[in-house]
């Protein structure tokens, strides 16, 4: 379903609908149906501090994840936004290493490089890249996405093992509007 995602909104933009007219359908929507949701199920109160590092966490995964997604899908091809985003793994990786001090090991490394070998056979047998302008800065655009959201993911783990995951997106959604 998420792979849908590249070509659906491809198809939209920007014939139908601009990238940041989908971001405020998309993440507007979406805090709406988490606060409504807020209303029917038992509620946790977040601590201040908390609510700071959610914030802050809205900024990586949801505003500037966002952003830089659609408006680079914009400007670049569906297949080359699905591959680039195929080095996530290896930035949660090292934003995980540095940031939780998670260790690096042998397992975590042959499942990215199994991963990375099949994202290369895609990249070899997909020929020669579009290398105008504003493909190379989609691309660029997409790239940034990328490594905003594995900083997200990265810092969004403690939370979601502190809090109930609704009441972390419900809070990351109101702010990310």
């Amino acid at each position: 379903i998420f792979g849908l995602n590249y070509v659906i909104a491809k198809g939209i933009m920007p014939d139908f609908l601009l990238p940041r007219a989908i971001i405020f359908l998309r993440v507007g929507g979406t805090a709406i149906l988490f606060w409504i949701l807020h209303f029917f199920l038992p509620s946790e109160k977040v601590e201040k501090r908390d609510l700071i590092k959610i914030a802050l966490c809205a900024v990586f995964g949801s505003t500037i994840n966002q952003i830089l997604f659609f408006e680079g899908l914009n400007l670049t091809t569906p297949i080359s936004a699905s591959i680039i985003v195929t080095v996530t793994p290896v930035l949660i990786l090292i934003f995980s290493y540095f940031i939780l001090k998670e260790k690096i090991t042998s397992l975590k490394v042959f499942g990215i490089m199994l991963g990375a070998s099949g994202a290369l056979m895609i990249i070899v047998s997909a020929g020669a890249g579009d290398f105008r302008s504003n493909t190379l800065l989609g691309n660029f655009m997409i790239f940034v996405n990328t490594v905003s959201w594995a900083f997200y993911l990265v810092l969004v783990k403690p939370l979601m093992e502190k809090y109930d995951s609704l009441t972390v997106m419900k809070w990351m959604f109101f702010f990310g509007f």
